[in-house]
Order: structure tokens, then sequence, then C-alpha cells
């Protein structure tokens, strides 16, 4: 990653974006519980968005216009531009997951967060995330900058410091996992104690803090995890990025494995644009390095090629 002016710029974005994720925290803390207006981005209704995901991201997005006006912004919640869509995106820009959990949010459960990223060259390097939290205060911020170290409300946190993954330890995978996938060896007796929040923002605080042993990530965005990712390096995590290989007919599919400090691999200033940021989804692993290390290089897709071609069918109908 080419390194950003200085430190002190760093210090001053992630300042506001503790601010911004703590005040957006207090928006979304106005709405739990209570009545939503709620819409859906697709027809089969399965992804909602919330007036509670709305008024949150335009919150977020102005304090970070107020102050950053040079820098670019990616929102969950943006209607795609077509204009903005192919233009370069800024070296600088902000990704925002205001409501990240909505589903467990209009169900009453306060397992959600408000995630607050930045990225520098398609490297995170700011993160500020907002998860309800079972204090006097009813939720935290937890935050990093890249060198400066990571922390929940100003005390500062670390990955666990384990040297492989362990039996008796917490993780979290997607919900799918069980169907999809399977670990190899040396995995065997040693994947933890699975666990399915719902947020990926939420499991990436809890990598950070030490809570899990590693976290899997099946196909997020950027949203999903900028924040969340930024705070988890600076913890002590490793990244560990895939890349989906489709195998013959599409049937034998795979994840290759990459250990990187950056998300958007081969960032091109000038070129690539805020549509390519929309659409970049991949597999991730995160733990501290030897965990996440071991945990990637073990994971694969189950090999059952009529599940393979009955998963595409139901994807290929639910997409017409």
């Amino acid at each position: 990653m080419s390194l950003p002016p200085d430190d002190d710029l760093l210090a001053e974005m992630e300042s506001l974006a503790v601010d911004l994720a703590r005040h957006a925290g207090g928006i979304l803390g106005q709405y739990f519980g209570g009545s939503l207006q709620v819409a859906f981005k697709n027809d089969d209704e399965r992804d909602p968005v919330t007036n509670a995901d709305t008024e949150a991201q335009a919150f977020l997005t102005k304090g970070i216009r107020e102050r950053f006006p040079d820098h670019g912004i990616l929102g969950e919640e943006d209607a795609e531009d077509e204009g903005e869509a192919s233009q370069p995106a800024p070296d600088f820009l902000w990704v925002l997951d205001p409501l990240d959990g909505t589903k467990n949010f209009l169900h009453g459960l306060p397992v959600y967060a408000c995630s607050v990223g930045a990225l520098y060259r398609g490297a995170p390097v700011v993160g500020a995330v907002f998860t309800p939290w079972p204090d006097a205060s009813g939720g935290v911020v937890h935050h990093a900058r890249r060198g400066g170290g990571a922390y929940t409300n100003g005390a500062p946190i670390r990955v666990a410091d384990l040297d492989s993954p362990r039996s008796g330890q917490l993780a979290t995978v997607p919900g799918s996992f069980d169907w999809l996938y399977r670990f190899d060896k040396p995995m065997r007796g040693k994947t933890g104690d699975p666990r399915v929040t719902g947020s990926i923002a939420y499991e990436l605080v809890l990598v950070a803090r030490g809570a899990t042993q590693y976290m899997y990530t099946s196909n997020p965005h950027l949203w999903d995890i900028a924040g969340g990712v930024a705070l988890a390096m600076e913890a002590g995590a490793s990244l560990m990025v895939g890349e989906r290989r489709s195998g013959p007919m599409g049937l034998f599919p795979s994840i290759a494995w990459r250990e990187s400090d950056t998300l958007v691999g081969g960032w091109n200033t000038g070129n690539t644009t805020m549509r390519q940021l929309r659409s970049w989804a991949r597999p991730l692993t995160l733990g501290s390095p030897p965990v996440a290390r071991m945990t990637a290089s073990s994971l694969n897709f189950k090999r059952k090629p009529w599940m393979w071609a009955r998963f595409r069918w139901r994807r290929r109908g639910r997409r017409r």
C-alpha cells in the first residue's frame, strides 16, 4: 500500500469517524424496538431497508462532506447514479454501512452495527464501528487508524493470542456454512464453537476484541467490512482475501486465498471506478495471523456437483 500523507490526517479522520458512528448509533437507538418504515431492495423481500438506515446514512454523509469535501463516499443505501458510478474513485474513500444487521434490528435483536470506514487506495486505514453493548450507555464505539492501535471507547483491544485454532474457542461463520463448506486437515477438531450473528461488522468487532478466534464471511460488500477490517487488522488480525474459482461447468468451486493489507487489489488511481467498488465482493477470513492462515488454507467447498447445480439453478431463478 502506498502510505497516506501523514498520521495527523488519519488521526483527524479517526476522530471524525468515532463521533459520527456514535451519533449515528444514537439515531438507530431511537428507532430500535419502535415503529419502522420498511422497504425492500429486491422483489423477493430478502434485503430490507428502513428509515433508520437512511436517516443514519444521511447524517454520516453530511458530516463527512462538511469536513472532507474532496474525499469520496460509498454508502450501502446510496442509489447508483449512472454518471457518478463511471467516475474514478478518489484515493480517500469513506465506506458506510449505517445499519449492518437490519433483519436483527427489525425483529428486536440487539446485534447490529453502524460501520464507518475509510480506504486509501483500496486499503483500510480508519474504522469506527458502533455496536449496542451491555453497559450503562447502551452502546460503544470500537475504533482504529492504521498504525494507531485499536480501541473500544478509548480502551485498547487485541485479537485472541492463539498460535492455532482451538476447539473450545468461539468462531463466526455464515448460516449456510454447514451446507456449502467443509474444513480439511489440519482444522479437524479445531474449528471451534460456531456462531451466526447476522451482522458482519459485528463479527469483525468480536474478532478485534478477542471474543472469537476467527471469522469467515462468504460474499461481503465493501460497506459490510471496511470499518471492521480496519479495526481488526489494527488489533492484530491478519486479513485473508479469497477469490472464487468456479471449476468445470461451475460445479467444482474453490477459493484461492492471499494474505493482504488491502481490500481492493490493483487500485489504479484515476481508473478504479465507483461502480467497480460498489460491485466488489470477496470471501474473507480474519483472526490472529496463524489462525487466519490455517483457517483459510483448510477451508473448502463441499464437492457435490449435484448440489452446486441445484444451488446455481435456484440463484438463477431468484434473479429473474
